[in-house]
């Protein structure tokens, strides 16, 4: 390992994954709720993810808004190879792809940002690369620029970097990083399996190392065997960022800004009495005891006024990624739960499942003429909390797809299907309409991807050809399909896909309906 890369795995490419919360609309919700003016989405924005890993996010961000320029910078040349592919077969002219150690970033390289985001890497680098990001982040940031983080966390570590430590300890260096993950996997499961005093006195690592089994084995090297791993305290995070001038403007989770959703009822009145935002962070990291902050910071002053406030969330806009039957009425957000069945949210949450809709739109509604505007917005965010409902960059218009109708689809999913349909067990796919990615089964998907390119009658076949199925290559459950039975299997999935998925997929933009 070389200085440049800061410590950081470079024998092993990290796992191909899209991550929601860095879709701008998301970024622009939690700051806006929060008492910050969100970024202008009816532009060109620019957007940069400091270590993008293959491309996945950015890729996909960018085929949702073609108008802004989005940057990817990484030190492994395995990743950006891979970007920079998905970007050539999605037909994207938005992007740029950097391969480069985060200290030797040119001043031109990229221009000065709306958004930034950093997933992990604050963690997995040295101390002076993690100043230098940070530094460049926060001078390429425009005035009301938006950074998200995602760091480990304290105490949610505490009891395993002790483990992790051990491990990385016990396999050599000149070993490839899956080698010793694969080494350490083993070794955690004999402790466990044998409940020594470590596991019974901290019960949660049992569990884990069980998430580690059901991982993709890099992901291990990644977060375990790069050479510096930090976890941070909420008050460290806190100072570093306000060292750059950055502030707090919330957590990129929405029901961890919410003391009603966020923390047990005994303790809420001591923690709606909380001074600062700092003192409910830092107090909160105890109740959670997560091991994963996800958080987002602001180059810029709070808002003056609730009225301020309220006219820039009056223009906030919900909508769902899923058709209303699949949405689920209860959600627990750990020991509290909240029920979607009652009013307002059984009434708004049909309207927003049926297109995207503005606070302000709403009152045109006759469901909510009769409620004022905060009590639109709150019910609103409590859908949104519950990670079922999100925030659109404009409104959307409901789509009834004919049977017969003839599909189309953007490049950019075209191209993410053929290169990943096969590769991985979800497709994350651009809904340009809802401002972020779908992740879409890869079966499901190659059955969408083949009745846009074969038509109803045609699609079935055409996707068993693509998977193997038409000669007996498909395994689900250790059992190889006959083509007899994965011709049934696509039957089914593609009955369910245009009875459930189809008019939702036309209107948040992944697929379009030509006349």
């Amino acid at each position: 390992m070389t200085s440049t890369t800061g410590g950081y795995v470079t024998d092993t490419a990290y796992v191909a994954e899209f991550y929601g919360d860095h879709a701008p609309a998301h970024m622009n919700l939690i700051a806006a709720s929060n008492g910050y003016r969100p970024r202008p989405l009816d532009g060109g924005f620019t957007w940069c993810d400091y270590g993008c890993g293959n491309g996945v996010t950015a890729n996909v961000l960018a085929g949702c808004f073609p108008d802004a320029k989005f940057y990817g910078v990484d030190f492994l040349p395995a990743h950006t190879r891979t970007a920079e592919l998905l970007s050539l077969r999605g037909g994207l002219q938005n992007t740029t792809f950097i391969q480069k150690s985060f200290t030797d970033l040119g001043p031109d390289e990229i221009p000065p940002l709306d958004f930034a985001v950093m997933h992990g890497v604050l963690s997995w680098i040295d101390d002076p690369t993690r100043n230098a990001v940070l530094d460049d982040a926060a001078r390429r940031l425009k005035p009301g620029g938006l950074l998200l983080t995602g760091t480990n966390a304290m105490p949610g570590w505490a009891a395993k970097l002790p483990m992790r430590n051990m491990v990385y300890s016990l396999s050599r260096d000149g070993q490839n990083s899956l080698e010793r993950a694969q080494t350490g996997l083993d070794w955690l499961k004999k402790l466990k399996d044998a409940k020594v005093k470590y596991f019974r006195d901290n019960p949660a690592l049992a569990e884990a190392v069980e998430e580690l089994e059901r991982l993709d084995l890099r992901y291990m090297a990644h977060e375990y065997f790069n050479e510096h791993l930090r976890a941070f305290y909420f008050a460290e995070l806190k100072a570093m960022m306000e060292a750059k001038g950055l502030r707090f403007a919330g957590c990129a989770r929405l029901f961890l800004n919410m003391v009603d959703l966020s923390v047990p009822q005994a303790l809420q009145d001591e923690f709606r009495s909380v001074k600062t935002r700092g003192e409910l962070e830092a107090k909160r990291d105890f109740i959670r005891n997560e091991t994963f902050r996800r958080d987002v910071w602001i180059k810029g002053e709070p808002l003056k006024s609730e009225e301020e406030w309220l006219a820039v969330n009056q223009d906030q806009v919900f909508g769902t990624v899923d058709p209303l039957a699949k949405i689920d009425r209860t959600v627990a957000f750990g020991d509290i739960q909240l029920s979607y069945e009652n009013e307002p949210f059984a009434a708004l949450l049909k309207l927003v499942a049926e297109r995207g809709l503005s606070i302000r739109e709403m009152e045109n509604h006759r469901e909510m003429a009769g409620l004022s505007p905060w009590t639109r917005f709150e019910a609103a965010r409590l859908l949104a909390a519950g990670g079922q409902v999100h925030s659109f960059p404009a409104s959307t218009k409901p789509v009834k797809v004919a049977k017969d109708a003839r599909l189309s689809m953007p490049a950019i999913n075209r191209g993410m299907i053929k290169e990943l349909g096969l590769s991985l067990p979800k497709v994350a796919l651009a809904a340009p309409y809802a401002g972020t990615g779908v992740e879409i089964g890869n079966i499901d998907a190659i059955l969408l991807l083949a009745r846009c390119e074969k038509g109803r009658d045609g699609a079935v076949k055409h996707a068993a050809k693509v998977l193997g199925g038409d000669v007996g290559d498909i395994v689900i459950g250790h059992k190889t399909l006959t083509p007899r039975e994965t011709e049934d299997l696509l039957k089914q999935r593609f009955a369910a896909l245009e009875t459930t998925m189809l008019d939702k997929l036309a209107e948040i933009g992944v697929i379009g309906v030509e006349s």
